[in-house]
């Protein structure tokens, strides 16, 4: 650390005072990680050094640093931060606050940060930021990424690991094969392990884009086991020792009196004889009455409350939630259990990181008709058996004992289980259209809708939003919503509608669009510009029908030809037919993918050129 504080007091730029409103960056950023025994035990110390060269001194990004930490399991100490203007004076940042960190719908948790703010920075000034972290416990450890929110000179880690300890690592997110150098040199009792990369972009984040973890690389490094006094200690490292440190966290809960837990489900399946049955009702009851409220704090961000007091208070997380669940279900006699996974966020299997990096998310297994079923109480609206859209494809880790557990993939829902089906009759009136129009929304896209419409404090101005979503000045009336409900029949919506100056007419002819849906027509990718994968929540389908009454005087002058296309992403069909006084178009479409990465851009944006241009066809209609 002293050479590289040596280093630090170099003024990096020569004539930087000259260069006023250029882009800020990382000259250098530096994890160096002390991996040894003391005390039995395994003590893990980060030092981390960064340096920037301060252009926009209007960048309120680079104007101070956070330093984040749990404080149930790391301590931060020895933070040292100043700034060296450009005529080499240097200025000691004076105060270092402590807060809480602000995460999302976490009620409970122990994620803080150490701030502060350099002081007197100018355009070509440096900044340094040095300090420690300790890691209490060694199966929490964090990722490195090399890429920042600046252009960096030099992203390196260090790993100096004592004999005594076995580590493992991966690297991913590389998705691009971005130069990483690599060296490993024993050094005494110590194997030196180090990752660099050089001259790199700052990362980006982008609308609809997968977490980091997909695309930005970084290094995930574990302990697999250390020597100590009484022999090899097991750490994590395999998916055996990983569950069995699962399990360890588990093996107390539960304890308190379930006579209430035992009564509720009870209550729940009378008259039911089925466990399909049974578990939809148990189901339905935990993610419609125990309130999602999360908790992270310490030990209690991985071990579930107990069932009976879950039930009693009616909130909990996704690991409260998994064990009421899972408590009921056995008590209904189902075969059911608790499973460990990670949700979409992270882009992690066990066999490549055997570590709780992998893992974030907690749900129940149940075992009916031969068949697992992956059950989510989260998701508030989930229409039971249906998986939550974030844990689509991803490995759930199911206990079944203590010792023994297996791993499983979550189904991917299928388009035509998320479908919209559309039936409109529509007549003319002057220049407008008018008619009824009948949908009926499936899988996710029912969940969706009523989740927004449940929340929704003024529905009809969401309804009215929800109509124009793809016609914006569309006139609705006599809304009627059915099966709004957790069930699996489709959410019904019924309307008449009203749409203004749809009609181009002329002494002998009308001409109109007949498409009046238009589902990926802003959907295109800027390849030049986008840098980061797209990401879709779910596989969806659509099938429109619509009739259009001929005009009493008037025949068809003009009909579009019927239009096919395929490729990895979508399948597309319209089709147009005369039949006696109407115009029948069928429109259907199928998005069947989840993630589109950079490489298949143009195969995306070929569907949607292609797609889109058949919602601006015409049909004529002639005086007879």
């Amino acid at each position: 650390m002293t050479i590289f504080l040596s280093f630090l007091f170099f003024s990096f730029f020569s004539g930087t005072a000259q260069s006023t409103k250029q882009k800020s960056y990382i000259a250098e950023k530096q994890s160096s990680y002390n991996i040894t025994v003391k005390n039995n035990l395994p003590s893990i110390i980060l030092s981390s050094a960064e340096k920037r060269w301060v252009g926009d001194k209007d960048d309120k990004s680079i104007l101070g640093n956070k330093i984040n930490y749990a404080d149930s399991f790391e301590k931060v100490f020895d933070i040292e931060a100043y700034s060296i203007s450009p005529n080499n004076k240097k200025h000691k940042v004076s105060y270092i606050g402590t807060e809480d960190r602000e995460i999302g719908n976490i009620f409970v948790h122990d994620m803080k940060f150490r701030y502060y703010t350099f002081p007197n920075i100018e355009e070509g000034s440096q900044t340094y930021s040095l300090y420690k972290k300790e890691y209490q416990k060694p199966q929490f450890l964090e990722s490195y990424y090399f890429k920042d929110y600046l252009d960096c000179k030099s992203s390196r880690v260090i790993l100096k690991v004592s004999k005594d300890i076995e580590i493992g690592y991966i690297i991913q997110g590389n998705t691009s094969n971005e130069n990483i150098e690599f060296t490993k040199e024993i050094n005494g009792d110590f194997t030196i392990y180090s990752w660099q990369m050089v001259n790199i972009e700052k990362e980006e984040k982008e609308s609809s884009s997968p977490n980091f973890s997909y695309y930005s690389p970084h290094l995930i490094f574990y302990i697999k086991n250390y020597k100590n006094n009484s022999g090899t200690q097991n750490v994590v490292g395999t998916i055996d020792n990983l569950y069995r440190f699962y399990a360890q966290t588990i093996k107390d809960i539960n304890k308190q009196d379930q006579t209430q837990v035992k009564e509720k489900t009870a209550e729940l399946i009378t008259g039911l004889t089925k466990d399909f049955d049974k578990a939809k009702v148990i189901f339905d009851y935990v993610q419609s009455k125990i309130n999602y409220v999360a908790f992270e704090d310490g030990m209690g961000g991985y071990i579930p409350r107990e069932a009976a007091s879950v039930l009693q208070k009616k909130y909990g997380d996704c690991k409260d939630m998994a064990n009421l669940l899972n408590e009921m279900l056995r008590y209904a006699g189902i075969e059911s259990n608790i499973a460990w996974i990670g949700t979409r966020h992270n882009n992690y299997t066990y066999k490549n990181v055997p570590s709780p990096i992998v893992d974030n998310h907690m749900i129940t297994v149940a075992r009916i008709n031969n068949q697992d079923l992956f059950l989510d109480a989260t998701g508030q609206y989930s229409l039971f058996p249906n998986v939550t859209p974030f844990i689509q494809g991803k490995e759930a880790l199911t206990k079944i004992d203590d010792l023994k557990y297996k791993i499983t993939t979550v189904p991917v829902i299928p388009s035509d289980q998320n479908k919209t089906n559309g039936k409109l009759k529509i007549e003319f009136n002057s220049n407008s259209l008018i008619g009824q129009a009948n949908f009926n929304l499936n899988g996710f896209l029912k969940t969706q809708f009523i989740s927004t419409y449940k929340a929704s404090t003024d529905k009809n101005e969401m309804l009215k939003g929800y109509f124009a979503r793809f016609i914006q000045n569309i006139q609705t009336s006599n809304v009627d919503i059915k099966n709004d409900d957790l069930s699996q029949i489709p959410l019904e919506i019924r309307y008449q509608f009203e749409l203004d100056k749809w009609i181009k007419k002329t002494d002998n002819q009308l001409l109109f669009k007949p498409i009046l849906f238009f589902p990926y027509s802003d959907a295109r990718i800027n390849v030049e510009k986008r840098k980061t994968p797209l990401e879709n929540d779910f596989k969806k389908s659509y099938n429109f029908e619509y009739e259009f009454v001929i005009p009493q005087g008037y025949t068809i002058d003009f009909l579009p030809e019927n239009f096919n296309f395929t490729n990895a992403f979508f399948t597309a069909s319209i089709t147009y037919k005369k039949v006696n006084n109407t115009i029948i178009i069928n429109q259907e479409m199928t998005m069947d993918t989840l993630l589109i990465e950079k490489n298949n851009f143009e195969t995306w944006n070929i569907a949607i050129k292609n797609i889109t241009k058949q919602y601006n066809q015409n049909i004529i209609l002639i005086k007879k």
